[in-house]
């Protein structure tokens, strides 16, 4: 017997003098070695751990402590904070993954200004103008939606979640992207751990946490054995690796596949340090995923069912580890008890200082009031509505306990990069007949110029149309009920007149305007805005046969307009419906020119089924008195406008027109990027009045057409071939946006 001491007291020390802990100690004695539990990065493919803890669980295998890193570091945290696995997978199965990676609400919950600038400048081309340069922002995305979505997911409505008060130690890996260091956090908010740890750079924005800029802890440590070790005295690891394969050489073709192998790599290094460290003891896991890639988020679960089988077949070696019953419940039960599950009563809430940002404006926009039990789902729907409208770089809530009140704070965090931006845009047109059109605008937006939203916005287009644009908008009241709005803008373009199809001659027109509106913002989906502009008017030939003589011409008069618009999507709608309705009346006209007066309007809808989209619109226009000037003639011919005929290649007084679209979607948007391809066919009618061109296209005239098309962070790309009762068809393409 006291040789049997003497033996194991020799072995003790021994593997402390090697920094191993004695794990043959602990089993002859009969006591549970202590277990770390490690889960590694990897996206996607981090469905994987679910699956290994849905194991554990079955084979009652308690652990120590957690390492996790990036969504190790997500399902890690998770499970401490007491959600279970059979949660975790209904959570995974019920959650809209492509619209978690899309920051804002939805295009119909924006309201109608910031719609048409989205529509006409990129949202992914938003420039930042500072006294240091242009900056941009540090993210594609945000990581609005996935910071509340962990606040829910942790029940962060019941209280902050630090990693401190976690039953079990527990460490979330993340990269100081200023210094490469490592940083294992061990305290602190637990939800913007999770999300500072899964910064992926360039995919999501970076999350300051204590004066670090933290990014997605793979860069680093994807498997931090090092930590479960230094953090609990692990005798025994359970490290489970998902990380992506490296590329094959012929598979690094582009710029995404060069900055993921990069990535990768990275990983790949210090993922072998730390596999280095593993003893004959430990157990380590590495799920053949195949094809799932870190972005596959919608193939989670099929991801955490290979884990699962990976975890079975090597049942053995874990079930060594497992505990009998009643200590497994106990253990388990500490992860699960905690808070009560009832929502708090709210007794203040507090709001943030900000920079430029009405803080008034913002508390009218919660719903959530002091005195009310407090709403997480409702207050995550307002801080994403909020968020949507692109002045916040962040916007989170904490519920704090102070004293015996409950605190709801909620922080805005104004973009670094504002407020004052610079946009850009571009289309560009053609057919095989070797007409082409291009024009690149710039957009220069000063906001918040005072406490109720006033806004300088200052337009250039260089190309086929040329245009030097700016206005003021001014609400009345910070809520923006009312408005006024001043503008004066030139414009130059360029168009041709035909007959029987062939372009006889080219007319260029110049309008120089000024003038200025009062309105008033209906809801976030319309506005309505009435008042007098002065123009100045002129049409020269440029080339082919005089036509029409050259004209020079100024009227005044009042101008009205009023849209409604709830499309989900701009250019590919998939629900909703826009009217537009505008009226000039030409009171004040020279001696060389008559009154006149017109209307125009037009009004669509959309309705889906699965991947299929039905479009109807009807547009028409109309001269209510006098004859219309060249310059504000309507037009027939281009794209979703009698797609068989050049653009406006049909001028005359009146119009009607009715256009019918089916579209196939052909593939789910891809996460971050956005893309969507499509198929469709189109029939349009129309008639036009007092043709000034064209003046045999008499009666109704047909188009039919079908085209590819896909959606692109650069607007929307068409490649179709319409034709017109027999006559010539017509191909045309185009990209960018109107």
């Amino acid at each position: 017997m006291k040789a049997l001491f003497r033996s194991s007291v020799l072995a003790a020390l021994a593997c402390v003098a090697l920094g191993t802990p004695p794990l043959s100690t602990h089993a002859a004695a009969g006591a549970r070695p202590k277990v770390g539990l490690v889960l590694g990065g990897g996206g996607a493919r981090g469905g994987a751990h679910l699956g290994v803890l849905e194991v554990l669980e079955e084979l009652r295998v308690p652990f120590d402590c957690v390492a996790g890193t990036s969504m190790g570091a997500l399902m890690g945290g998770v499970f401490l904070s007491g959600v279970s696995t059979a949660g975790m997978r209904k959570a995974i199965g019920n959650t809209d993954w492509d619209s978690l990676f899309d920051d804002g609400a939805g295009r119909e919950y924006v309201n109608l200004r910031r719609k048409a600038i989205d529509d006409r400048f990129f949202s992914s081309l938003e420039f930042g103008v500072t006294k240091d340069g242009l900056a941009y922002r540090e993210g594609a995305v945000a990581g609005e939606k996935i910071k509340l979505f962990f606040n829910e997911l942790v029940r962060a409505d019941l209280g902050e979640r630090n990693i401190e008060e976690l039953p079990l130690p527990a460490t979330l890996i993340a990269t100081d992207i200023g210094t490469g260091e490592r940083v294992a956090m061990r305290s602190g908010s637990l939800t913007t751990a999770m999300r500072a740890s899964m910064s992926v750079p360039g995919a999501l924005a970076p999350v300051m946490r204590d004066g670090r800029k933290l990014v997605d802890g793979g860069l680093v440590d994807n498997v931090p054995v090092r930590e479960v070790r230094e953090r609990c005295g692990a005798e025994v690891v359970i490290a489970v690796n998902v990380g992506s394969p490296l590329f094959r050489p012929e598979e690094v073709t582009g710029i995404v596949s060069v900055v993921g192998q990069m990535v990768n790599l990275l990983a790949e290094q210090n993922v072998a340090q730390s596999l280095a460290s593993l003893g004959p003891n430990d157990i380590y896991l590495r799920p053949e995923l195949g094809k799932i890639t870190a972005a596959s988020f919608e193939r989670q679960l099929e991801a955490a069912d290979i884990g699962r089988q990976a975890a079975l077949g090597i049942r053995e070696r874990l079930a060594a580890l497992s505990v009998g019953a009643a200590d497994y419940a106990r253990w388990q039960s500490q992860l699960r008890q905690g808070r009560n599950p009832a929502p708090p009563v709210i007794d203040e809430i507090q709001l943030a200082d900000t920079r430029f940002v009405n803080k008034a404006e913002l508390r009218d926009n919660i719903r959530q009031q002091a005195g009310a039990t407090l709403d997480a789902a409702r207050l995550a729907e307002d801080l994403v509505l909020i968020y949507s409208r692109g002045d916040l770089q962040n916007l989170d809530y904490a519920v704090l306990r102070e004293r015996d009140r409950t605190v709801l704070r909620i922080t805005p965090i104004e973009n670094s990069w504002g407020p004052d931006y610079l946009r850009f845009g571009l289309n560009f047109s053609s057919n095989l007949d070797a007409e082409s059109d291009y024009n690149l605008r710039a957009l220069y937006r000063r906001t918040w110029l005072n406490a109720n939203g006033a806004e300088w916005l200052v337009t250039a287009q260089l190309g086929s149309q040329q245009l030097l644009a700016t206005e003021f908008y001014q609400p009345l009241d910070y809520r923006q009920r009312w408005f006024i709005q001043p503008y004066l803008d030139t414009a130059s373009r360029k168009f041709g007149l035909y007959f029987d199809g062939a372009r006889i001659a080219d007319y260029r027109t110049r309008e120089s305007r000024a003038g200025v509106d009062i309105g008033a913002n209906l809801g976030r989906a319309g506005q309505v805005k009435a008042g007098w502009i002065e123009r100045h008017q002129a049409a020269d030939l440029m080339t082919g046969l005089p036509v029409l003589p050259n004209s020079r011409r100024s009227v005044g008069g009042i101008r009205a307009q009023l849209t409604v618009d709830t499309y989900d999507q701009a250019f590919f709608p998939s629900r909703g419906y826009r009217a537009d309705l505008n009226y000039f009346d030409a009171l004040r006209h020279g001696q060389d020119a008559s009154a006149y007066s017109l209307a125009e309007g037009r009004v669509g809808g959309a309705w889906s089924s699965g991947p299929s989209t039905a479009l109807v619109a009807l547009s028409a226009g109309k001269s209510l008195r006098g004859t219309l000037p060249l310059g504000d003639a309507f037009t027939l011919g281009g794209q979703g406008r009698l797609s068989a005929f050049a653009p406006g290649q049909i001028i005359g007084g009146d119009y009607a027109l009715a256009t019918v679209q089916a579209q196939y979607r052909l593939n789910k948007p891809v996460p971050l990027l956005g893309l969507q391809a499509l198929v469709g066919v189109t029939a349009e009618r129309a008639r036009m009045r007092d043709s000034i061109t064209e003046p045999n296209l008499t009666g109704n005239i047909d188009s039919l057409g079908v085209y590819l098309a896909m959606n692109t962070p650069l607007g929307p790309i068409y490649l179709g071939v319409a034709d017109s009762r027999g006559r010539k068809s017509r191909i045309y393409f185009f990209l960018g946006s109107p």
